[in-house]
């Protein structure tokens, strides 16, 4: 598989020593990944770290995505880049929005959402600093028009096995290596599907970068055709080849369908 472009920095003592003061010393693996977002578009991104200097803790927003590069604005949000997080708000599915303040960075923006009985529920994030997003899922980036095409997430290279929580219904996540990938490349132990596509047929999306997606389907072990057993399909006679080789740094969308039950996504295992 590519490896993305990605660089490491080691903490440790060299360098560190200045005057009297005592050397830090460990062996933290932090770095950074450089992810294709064009300008004006939407992009997916991955969320491969965690914390830095805080084995197995979530990093958080703020700290995850660099504002390096981006286009900022001090007071109109919509001129600004934006960054949005599938979340639960009193126990309802809801987008959280932030902008890239000029002088603040990422800053909350207060929302209203429409409930299904047409009521309207005012949605307050908490600050980007305080926001925990696990390594393994995934967010949304809002470019602004005319700005860069690059966005950089940092944080910390996790030592553990990757586990990723899948519900029912849309779940956005990403796969937590730092290079591209086959989705039929890695452990979907917990995937259901059938020998053909139908309402029971967990499916994953992967955006085209044009607002447009590839829709794969899981071919259940099982089978009647069996070199497709366990695999993502296009159709019921076609490995989903097109959007296999997702990018480092992208996330995408898995609709586990209704009646399925959760289950825990290990790419790598157990």
């Amino acid at each position: 598989m590519n490896k993305g472009w990605m660089t490491f920095a080691v903490v440790a003592a060299a360098g560190l020593v200045h005057a009297a003061m005592q050397p830090i010393a460990g062996t933290n693996v932090v770095g950074f990944v450089e992810i294709a977002a064009p300008a004006a578009k939407n992009t997916i991104i991955a969320v491969p770290f965690e914390a830095c200097m805080q084995a197995g803790v979530s990093g958080k927003l703020g700290d995850l995505v660099s504002t390096y590069g981006l286009t900022g604005h001090s007071s109109d949000a919509a001129l600004a880049d934006q960054l949005v997080v599938l979340t639960v708000d009193g126990g309802s599915p809801a987008y959280y929005y932030y902008y890239n303040d000029a002088e603040d960075g990422w800053t909350a923006i207060t929302t209203e959402q429409i409930m299904p009985d047409g009521s309207k529920k005012t949605l307050t994030p908490p600050a980007a600093s305080a926001f925990d997003v696990a390594r393994g899922q995934g967010f949304w980036i809002k470019r602004a028009a005319g700005s860069g095409s690059t966005v950089y997430v940092q944080g910390q290279v996790s030592e553990t096995k990757q586990a990723t929580a899948i519900g029912e219904g849309l779940n956005l996540i990403s796969y937590a290596a730092l290079e591209s990938f086959d989705l039929n490349a890695i452990d979907w132990t917990g995937a259901a599907g059938a020998s053909g596509i139908s309402a029971s047929t967990d499916r994953i999306l992967v955006s085209k970068g044009d607002g447009s997606y590839y829709t794969t389907y899981h071919y259940y072990t099982g089978g009647s055709k069996t070199e497709f057993n366990g695999k993502w399909v296009s159709t019921t006679g076609t490995i989903a080849l097109p959007a296999a080789n997702i990018p480092a740094g992208q996330g995408f969308w898995y609709l586990r369908r209704s009646g399925n039950g959760a289950f825990t996504f290990k790419p790598d295992g157990e």
